[in-house]
């Protein structure tokens, strides 16, 4: 009898081990898993900052993104025309003004998982406040 009940304890605690083990198992699984997955949807919500205007509709790949992008800023602000537009419509936008020289220039950046997006605006205008060369690019970098 007191055998018996030694066993029964021995068996008790060997179920304990093999609940540890099995909880300890399903905690890794999730972890190795479910970690991943839920840092990536995290990620992948929309970035606080929307999107431009300017930036909206355009293709899915960056190279014809890029060229659509560049089209339309270049219809829509040409040489000759106010740099003043020009600036009110990126700030209005959330583009985030930083000038190197006579070499004027605007950019916005998303955080996009697996992307970092950016909407670059470079432009130089003349003393007269009329945009003399422009040029817009659209490109990103992924993971």
């Amino acid at each position: 009898m007191v055998a018996s009940m030694g066993v029964v304890r021995a068996m008790k605690r060997g179920s304990k081990f093999v609940l540890l083990g099995a909880g300890f198992t399903i905690l890794v699984i999730l972890a190795l898993f479910g970690g991943p997955w839920l840092a990536l949807w995290h990620a992948s919500k929309p970035s606080p900052a929307s999107r431009p205007l300017l930036a909206e509709g355009l293709p899915p790949s960056f190279q014809e993104a890029d060229q659509a992008f560049s089209a339309r800023i270049l219809s829509k602000f040409p040489a000759g025309s106010p740099e003043a537009d020009l600036i009110q419509a990126l700030d209005a936008q959330g583009f985030q003004r930083r000038d190197i020289g006579k070499v004027r220039s605007s950019s916005f950046v998303q955080q996009a998982l697996p992307c970092k997006l950016m909407w670059d605006v470079n432009w130089s205008a003349n003393e007269g406040g009329e945009i003399t060369h422009i040029e817009a690019r659209y490109h990103g970098v992924c993971l």
